[in-house]
């Protein structure tokens, strides 16, 4: 373990560096915060984790673990963690972790990930917790990777990363520049394209989710999909909604409801007759 005393310490000035937006995109790495999240980060096969930040009675705990990844363990005091959780005051945030982003390529989406695979894309998802919360259902769901348009909220923010429980850390991510083409491509290497529209014929529960592979597109959260993204599309559902009431989904729990009515319909699919 390392003692940091000061703001001055170079790997202080680099972990604080990834509290803004810029910083985290010019290194590919981001703060994950919770004694839980660092010790989830720890745990990943293999780690991503370049660094451990925690008070002293915390850090205790954690250098096992840190030994164990070869990861660097700096002790520092509650102020001196406050600035890199990025408040400004002290939180009940005892530990946070300098953490490799996860991301794969455009390319990687039908090359290297698992064969027949279920894919949630989203479009301008402006809410960073709702970003975090798609990839926390993503996983959740069996997912083999989300795919966001580059224009949605940044998933590395601390509000998203909190969102997603640890979910960051495992799931595979794609940031599409241009995710119309990204879904086009897909399309053509067999998957079919699935979006919601409230204006739909028929409800996810009577179209065919089963088949293999799979993406569930769902947009933004006032504007839905761009006619650019459901020109791609190879399908449309709607959700049913009560008469008089609400007329649409927060776009979390519409995700939710349309992936797991894909697995139930796949599983039914794989029942001996």
């Amino acid at each position: 373990m390392q003692s940091v005393t000061g703001i001055k310490h170079p790997a202080f000035r680099e972990a604080l560096a990834l509290t803004r937006a810029g910083g985290r995109a010019e290194t590919g790495r981001y703060l994950a915060e919770g004694d839980d999240l660092v010790r989830q980060a720890l745990a990943a096969a293999p780690s991503p984790v370049q660094a451990v930040f925690a008070l002293p009675e915390p850090a205790a705990g954690l250098r096992a673990q840190c030994a164990a990844q070869n990861v660097p363990l700096y002790v520092l005091g509650a102020g001196l963690l406050a600035k890199l959780v990025g408040t400004g005051y002290e939180t009940a945030v005892t530990a946070l972790a300098v953490v490799e982003q996860r991301l794969v390529s455009e390319d990687d989406l039908t090359t290297a990930l698992p064969p027949d695979p279920l894919f949630l894309a989203g479009e301008r998802i402006q809410d960073p917790r709702n970003v975090g919360v798609l990839v926390r259902t993503a996983e959740a769901a069996g997912c083999a990777a989300l795919i966001l348009s580059a224009d949605s909220a940044e998933p590395f923010s601390r509000a998203a990363v909190r969102s997603t429980t640890g979910s960051l850390l495992r799931l595979p991510l794609c940031l599409a520049s241009d995710l119309p083409q990204t879904l086009r491509r897909l399309a053509e290497s067999g998957a079919r394209v699935v979006a919601t529209s409230a204006r739909a014929t028929h409800t996810a529960y009577d179209a065919d989710l089963a088949a293999r592979p799979l993406v569930l597109v769902v947009g933004n959260e006032t504007e839905g999909i761009r006619p650019a993204v459901r020109e791609t599309a190879t399908d449309f559902v709607a959700l049913p909604m009560a008469p008089g009431g609400a007329s649409s989904l927060n776009v979390t729990v519409a995700a939710g409801v349309l992936l797991y009515e894909a697995i139930r319909q796949r599983q039914n699919a794989e029942k001996p007759i």
